[in-house]
């Protein structure tokens, strides 16, 4: 059995990477370049993988998962759609992204420097996040 401070870490990373992952698929429609919805297609992937890799550790340790509910599901889509009503380009798409990918290494480089008990998986996972999150914002500066 793992620590409050482990619990709690993968909590974050699971509710990061389903945000990516709603945020993603509320873009996909948008975006014209094969390439950039290759790119975001695998990016959601990741999000997935990180999510299903925190909700199997969370729910080995007797943790109920808090899954996304509709309102913010409804809300992300709704902010997506008003910050493409007026430039729906690639470019435009490649900055929120950019954004959503930098508010989540800033949230998680932060809760693993509040959180220096946390050890083992929670923290593998954690720092996997941020790597994935730096590498995206990486690959989508090519679209700007």
């Amino acid at each position: 059995m793992i620590g409050n401070v482990d619990l709690d870490l993968l909590e974050k990373t699971y509710q990061n990477a389903s945000i990516g992952i709603t945020a993603l698929k509320a873009v996909m429609d948008k975006v014209d370049s094969k390439e950039m919805n290759k790119d975001l297609h695998k990016q959601i992937k990741e999000y997935r993988s990180l999510a299903d890799k925190s909700k199997d550790q969370l729910i080995a340790n007797g943790t109920k998962v808090k899954e996304q509910s509709f309102y913010i599901k409804t809300i992300m889509k709704g902010n997506v759609n008003m910050n493409t009503l007026i430039n729906p380009s690639d470019s435009r798409i490649a900055q929120m992204v950019i954004q959503g990918s930098t508010m989540g290494f800033t949230q998680m480089t932060k809760l693993l420097h509040a959180k220096k008990d946390a050890d083992g998986m929670s923290t593998e996972i954690a720092m996997e996040f941020i790597k994935k999150e730096e590498t995206n914002i990486e690959n989508m500066k090519k679209y700007l």
